[in-house]
């Protein structure tokens, strides 16, 4: 008799579950060994159930960047939208990139760093729209700072933009690398250090 593997997960199985665990699995393999059978196995589950939510792992892939983007873009407009000086905005922004980027255990920027390699011009769209948002909103606060005269002129928001990307990234790397721990409330040291260097 051949055990059935949905009788258990049908009943609880959902698309946030399969989400959940499906950024679980891009930081344990990358997209390189990301199946739907290695999803299945994950969640005790056939990849036919998977199926059923996401007919394809493209899908998946774009519902969860969606996800991410949408909350990111709703945060991120609403910082810089808050009536506070330019430096504190700039903290809390950090901030509230840490948090979603704890939210998947920094999963995400190993996602998007890994996505271009697929070769999908929409998903590769995606980021790049991402990417112009949070360089508008960045922007937008670096020119406040300047007006308020609390950042150097020549503060390029690009640079600001990539630096922070660069350590967001980094830390995920180390994470995956050698096991260290993302530890919450690291933003105030990226913030420090970039403050240090970009105001008057």
């Amino acid at each position: 008799m051949v055990q059935s593997l949905t009788l258990f997960p049908m009943r609880k199985l959902s698309k946030e579950i399969i989400k959940k665990a499906a950024i679980e699995l891009i930081k344990e393999k990358g997209l390189k060994e990301f199946t739907a059978r290695n999803l299945g196995s994950k969640l005790k589950v056939t990849d036919a159930a998977i199926f059923k939510y996401f007919p394809t792992l493209r899908n998946l892939f774009e519902e969860i960047l969606l996800d991410f983007i949408g909350e990111c873009k709703q945060t991120f407009s609403s910082i810089a939208s808050e009536n506070l000086p330019a430096d504190e905005k700039l903290v809390k922004l950090l901030q509230a990139y840490e948090i979603k980027f704890l939210q998947t255990d920094g999963a995400m920027p190993l996602l998007c760093f890994e996505i271009p390699r697929m070769n999908d011009e929409g998903l590769k769209e995606l980021i790049r729209e991402f990417w112009d948002f949070y360089l508008e909103k960045l922007s937008e606060i670096i020119e406040q700072g300047k007006q308020e005269g609390i950042f150097k002129e020549e503060v390029d928001s690009k640079t600001v933009g990539l630096m922070i990307n660069g350590y967001f990234i980094s830390k995920s790397l180390r994470n995956l690398v050698v096991g260290e721990s993302i530890e919450e409330g690291f933003y105030k040291k990226i913030g420090e250090v970039i403050l240090k260097g970009i105001k008057k």
